[in-house]
């Protein structure tokens, strides 16, 4: 009989976002205090009423597991990074720059946001919709994404949203106005491709798995599980329909019992049916996603 550890609860993985996140305000939050010191009274009172009010709506985004709290909290974390970074770049040309501060500031707004995307965070946010008696597994970024393009489409949603609104507050109206209707356009299109990297997942329903990842397939689509052969670590050598969007690490190789079609993405706007006999899948905790399948009486071999 097979049996596996049962996976880490990822409602405790969370933890240490949340307590990185309650730190932000005495650490990053005074750091950034510091570097504005020197700016006009108004320009700082509306630059700690925005901080105060996005550190509340990631506090909320936190509390409420859905895809979309946590694309507000992996961008919530990485803009307090960047304002951290630039706080630190202020203060450094200072000869009263306070090390510390500027090492706590930094350092808990980059452990925050690592948090967010440590493995199984994701799994509660996309957990947050289930209903009745199901299981979400987030599945991995792919790998040209996390390498190429996250960093600098986080940039530009971060920069988009936030530099008119500071121009605004810096009294500059016309160029503000523009800058912010300008940013937040500008700011929509890689903020949806970064939301679309949390509507990708694994279900487990009671008569199968579900797999939901509209990058590489057009549609949701559920493997009874009579339908389902095996579910296991991929072999090097397997010939299995790669399903992982060149996503890095473990995949599980899916084996079906008999051929099945399935809308497969190959471009924008286009789809083509495919006759599949096996998949291989990127859930970001594999051993979790097995040890489910094992649980539910899904073959594990």
């Amino acid at each position: 009989m097979v049996t596996l550890p049962l996976p880490t609860g990822s409602n405790r993985l969370i933890l240490p976002a949340i307590v990185l996140w309650v730190l932000v305000p005495f650490t990053t939050g005074e750091l950034i205090g510091h570097a504005l010191q020197q700016a006009d009274d108004p320009f700082q009172t509306a630059v700690s009423v925005a901080a105060w009010t996005a550190w509340t709506v990631m506090l909320v985004a936190i509390a409420v597991a859905r895809p979309v709290t946590l694309t507000v909290g992996r961008l919530g974390t990485a803009g307090a990074l960047a304002a951290a970074l630039w706080a630190s770049i202020e203060l450094g040309g200072r000869d009263d720059a306070d090390a510390v501060l500027i090492l706590l500031g930094v350092g808990t707004a980059a452990l925050a946001a690592f948090a967010f995307h440590l493995p199984g965070v994701g799994d509660r946010f996309v957990d947050g919709i289930s209903y009745g008696d199901e299981k979400r597994f987030l599945l991995r970024a792919p790998g040209p994404v996390l390498f190429v393009a996250l960093v600098p489409a986080s940039v530009i949603v971060i920069v988009g949203l936030t530099a008119g609104p500071l121009l605004l507050a810096d009294e500059q109206w016309a160029v503000g106005a523009i800058v912010t209707l300008g940013g937040w356009a500008v700011a929509w299109f890689p903020l949806n491709a970064l939301h679309r990297l949390t509507n990708r997942f694994l279900v487990f329903v009671p008569n199968g798995l579900v797999v939901h990842d509209p990058t590489v397939i057009r549609e949701p689509v559920l493997f009874v599980t009579r339908e389902i052969a095996g579910l296991a670590p991929a072999a090097p050598d397997t010939i299995a329909t790669d399903l992982t969007n060149n996503a890095l690490g473990l995949a599980l190789e899916l084996r079906l019992t008999s051929a099945v079609q399935i809308p497969v993405v190959t471009g924008r706007s286009e789809t083509e049916e495919q006759t599949v006999r096996s998949l291989l899948l990127a859930p970001s905790r594999p051993g979790a996603v097995v040890t489910t399948a094992l649980e539910r009486g899904l073959p594990i071999a």
